[in-house]
């Protein structure tokens, strides 16, 4: 395993807990569907957090097609803001089509998303998911060195569908991909975003939303 006191942790507080299926994870992998995906999400931070595996850094990309989705995972976020708290850093990148980020309810909500994330203390960045290749458009989170968490199919507000799998070995490739789509300087997912706000908020604030305008405006992302 890339991070063997981590993956310890998580095999015993996964057996406490009995979530199920959690013998696959004796190979490094682990799948979870429905309810257990966000239980899992949590438990993965909390653990984390309680390892001090180092780095203390969580880097995250949504694959945001309903942000309100996102608002609702209150044991998730309660567990990000411990770990910011307790002084971790966590980089989470939002991958948004081109299409919704023209639309003024999708605008009014990802800034609302994203306003929650920085209030616990987050570095947001935003990506065009057009332009990415499709190993950078993956949701996924991953702890330092320890994990990624893979979500293979987004679950619903109530999380009747969903799965997720864990991975504890080759953590690198995930890190890089992430790191590819985040990007640097000028061009960084964090610029992007920026550039972003400053063309949607005023509209918002307004009550003038104009769709072409602000599509030109992601065509210059």
């Amino acid at each position: 395993m890339d991070d063997a006191q981590y993956y310890d942790k998580v095999r015993a507080q996964l057996e406490a807990e009995l979530i199920s299926d959690y013998s696959e994870i004796a190979d490094g992998h682990l799948r979870v569907y429905a309810s257990e995906v966000p239980r899992l999400s949590a438990l993965l931070v909390k653990t984390f957090t309680e390892a001090q595996a180092q780095p203390q850094r969580i880097l995250a990309a949504d694959l945001t097609t309903n942000p309100t989705l996102l608002t609702g995972r209150r044991e998730y976020i309660a567990a990000n803001r411990r770990f910011t708290d307790g002084g971790g850093r966590i980089d989470r990148l939002f991958i948004v089509h081109a299409a919704d980020l023209a639309k003024e309810d999708f605008a009014r909500s990802l800034l609302e998303l994203i306003g929650q994330h920085r209030d616990l203390g987050v570095t947001c960045g935003l990506a065009v998911r057009d332009r990415l290749r499709a190993d950078q458009a993956v949701d996924v989170v991953i702890f330092a060195n320890a994990a990624a968490l893979v979500e293979e199919e987004q679950g619903d507000a109530d999380y009747q569908r969903g799965r997720s799998s864990v991975y504890f070995k080759g953590v690198a490739r995930w890190a890089d991909r992430f790191e590819s789509a985040w990007g640097n300087g000028a061009d960084s997912a964090p610029r992007a975003l920026q550039r972003y706000e400053a063309a949607a908020r005023p509209q918002l604030d307004a009550g003038a939303w104009d769709g072409a305008r602000i599509s030109g405006a992601v065509a210059s992302l």
